[in-house]
């Protein structure tokens, strides 16, 4: 790419005096100071798009620092009703955990939910989905529910269908019903869900869905994109979990907007048009949300191109793209011979192109492409080749996800890349903005080695930045956390991604929670299958920074460190990542080896348990072998989706009053390990 044409004139007369010969230099060098000045500017330009910061030696970017009060959307394709939410009216049946319940013979027939005052359902066709189930089927099909949408103002019925006990395919198993119904605009309905005694009944949560809203969020998604560029002022409260505690966390106030319209009216002159995307073929919406990214634009589908062009917008059409490609793999090879050359090549975005909001205003903000491409379909992966091959062997990242995770981590370990789980991050522009400042919490005090039996539990899938920002908050807000000790497996990414974030878990960590590097340290990646020792030798010494930086001393590497196309990973991390304790792998046999005659590594004992027996069980067999002459080290992974918090704190009651078994952290793991073993407990921190 030529970014400046630079001629430079110099007379130079043979045998000519020192003057000349001076004046010659003095041009010379000021070609050189115009080059390097005009050479400055460009890359500049490159690394600071909008207000956004990325230093060569950043794995990702900064953004501005967010605006004190920030706009709060939800950018949810359904609006969303929870049934146990106590400020809907209810008046049988009581909360059960993840529903409302009302058991037959003991509760009375009634109104088992009411949400009133509803008022930002789009005009024009939609339906409700009632999420419920029942406890056992009756010998007679009598009906058990009444499902209704009504006018708020004149108890009019819109849609209503009455669900019979036959009509569960299963007794205790969440099934959805639909009611359709129709609103004009402004329309004002509410939802009752009556029940009539016959049968036990929960109801979980009613969810409106409508082809107006889900063309309308990705258009918003856009605009936060484009907004969020210059100065993070939106932020997305679509995902229950954290709700806005991560902005109390990290000192930020918000004001909900009620009508999401009125923000593109606010921001309109930071738009500077739209690009249209072809609903027949869909991956044209990862290459329009690519070309808004590149020109300040929102990404549109032709239903709403008449009112956006129109009073008070009057959006001009930037680009369209239907009737341009007859399929995806056309549309990814135009977006790499036009646009990619265009975009960072530090970062690629993968999506789907069904999920049309959460990543995508970060990708339009930091000016990546956007793919999805399947590396086990063989005309995708030629495609996908030629944008891996392009990118930083040893520091590039692929954000998002795969259409299969193992395929997908393959393909970017074979090209020096590392996958970053991160689709569903829905907020990474504000929260990359906060203050990078990170006190990291010491290490407690090691107790002495003796010989027993020193177990550490992790918990993992920290890597995934999407999990760290909506699931985790969960975690972290039990009241019973920091009961036992037990190692957070967290992203090192986290400095770039959401430092303010990072810095609020040291300061509210307890002796018994530790955090350590998720796999395989700046990104998930298996390391194993690397063909280039000296990009791998990087990634791990860009790893050791980050980690050291973030406060870490443990990384879990997947999927193992021997074998495969390179066997050499663990003297790897031994010699570039010299300030770790240490760190964990796949293979189940919890055998312990020294790389490099300094760094222990370890196969976990069980890699990803799935069930509370898989906490317990290995215990109990390591007591029934164990000969008590030396110490053992059992180390118990297992992952958050099927082991809950409470899980670990019931295997660890127990074997609490054995006085062979100690819990420790994972730092604290290694550094008795590293004793066992006669090497330093304290690297260089």
């Amino acid at each position: 790419m030529s970014f400046v044409n630079i001629i430079c004139v110099s007379t130079v007369k043979t045998g000519g005096d020192s003057l000349k010969r001076k004046r010659t230099i003095v041009s010379l060098a000021a070609c050189v100071l115009v080059v390097a000045v005009a050479a400055a500017v460009f890359w500049n330009g490159m690394e600071h798009r909008g207000g956004i910061r990325w230093p060569e030696d950043q794995a990702l970017p900064s953004f501005p620092e967010p605006a004190p009060t920030l706009d709060l959307i939800s950018l949810a394709d359904k609006l969303i009703y929870e049934a146990e939410d106590e400020a809907y009216g209810h008046e049988v049946g009581r909360k059960d955990g993840d529903g409302w319940l009302a058991e037959e013979g003991k509760d009375q027939a009634g109104l088992l939910l009411r949400v009133p005052d509803i008022a930002d359902v789009p005009a024009g066709d939609s339906k409700a989905i009632v999420n419920m189930s029942v406890g056992r089927f009756a010998d007679d099909n009598g009906n058990v529910v009444r499902l209704e949408i009504r006018d708020q103002a004149t108890g009019a019925a819109l849609g209503a269908v009455d669900v019979t006990n036959w009509d569960f395919r299963n007794e205790n198993a969440s099934q959805a019903f639909e009611v359709p119904f129709a609103v004009s605009a402004g329309q004002a309905i509410e939802i009752n869900v009556t029940w009539t005694g016959k049968s036990t009944l929960k109801l979980y949560d009613i969810q409106i869905a409508s082809p107006v809203r889900e063309a309308e969020v990705g258009m918003f998604e856009s605009l936060r994109g484009v907004v969020n560029k210059t100065k993070p002022r939106i932020y997305d409260d679509s995902r229950s979990d954290e709700g806005t505690s991560w902005l109390k966390a990290v000192g930020l106030g918000y004001a909900k907007v009620k009508d999401n319209w009125e923000l593109l009216k606010k921001y309109r002159s930071e738009v500077k048009g739209i690009v249209i995307y072809d609903p027949e073929v869909p991956d044209t919406y990862n290459l329009a949300t690519t070309i808004a990214g590149l020109k300040n634009a929102i990404v549109a589908p032709p239903s709403l191109v008449p009112k956006l062009t129109a009073d008070p917008y009057k959006l001009p059409i930037l680009e369209d793209l239907r009737g341009r490609f007859p399929g995806k793999i056309e549309v990814y090879e135009y977006l790499y011979q036009t646009y990619w050359p265009k975009t960072t090549h530090r970062v690629i975005i993968g999506l789907t192109p069904d999920l049309k909001t959460h990543l995508r205003e970060y990708a339009m903000g930091i000016g990546a492409s956007v793919v999805w491409l399947n590396p086990e379909v063989p005309e995708e992966e030629a495609v996908l080749d030629k944008f891996l091959k392009d990118m930083p062997y040893g520091k590039g990242l692929y954000l998002g996800w795969w259409p299969a995770e193992g395929q997908g981590v393959i393909k970017t370990s074979e090209f020096g890349l590392a996958t970053v789980a991160a689709d569903f991050s829905s907020n990474l522009s504000v929260l990359s903005g906060t203050s990078r400042k990170i006190t990291p919490v010491q290490t407690p005090a090691k107790p002495p080695l003796e010989n027993k039996i020193y177990v550490s539990y992790i918990m993992s899938d920290g890597d995934n930045l999407q999990y760290m920002e909506h699931f985790f908050s969960k975690l972290w807000a039990l009241p019973n956390r920091g009961e036992i000790p037990i190692g957070w497996t967290i992203s090192p990414l986290m400095l770039d991604a959401m430092p303010g974030i990072l810095d609020y878990l040291h300061r509210t960590a307890t002796e018994n929670d530790a955090f350590i590097s998720g796999p395989s340290g700046l990104g998930y990646t298996y390391p194993n299958m690397w063909k280039d020792q000296h990009g791998l030798d990087l990634y791990f010494s860009r790893t050791n920074d980050y980690m050291k930086r973030a406060g870490l001393r443990v990384v879990t590497e997947w999927n193992t460190v021997n074998g495969f196309l390179n066997p050499n990973v663990g003297d790897s991390i031994a010699k570039h990542a010299p300030s770790l304790l240490g760190f964990t792998s796949q293979g189940g046999s919890g055998e312990i080896t020294i790389y490099g005659e300094t760094m222990p590594g370890q196969e976990l004992n069980v890699v990803y348990g799935a069930s509370e027996g898989d906490l317990i069980f290995p215990i109990q067999n390591e007591i029934d072998r164990w000969d008590g002459k030396s110490p053992a080290f059992l180390g118990i992974q297992a992952n958050p989706w099927e082991v809950s918090y409470q899980s670990f704190v019931n295997a660890y009651n127990q074997f609490k009053d054995n006085k062979d078994i100690v819990f420790v952290r994972p730092d604290t793991y290694f550094q008795l390990i590293r004793e066992h073993h006669h090497l330093s407990i304290g690297p260089s921190n």
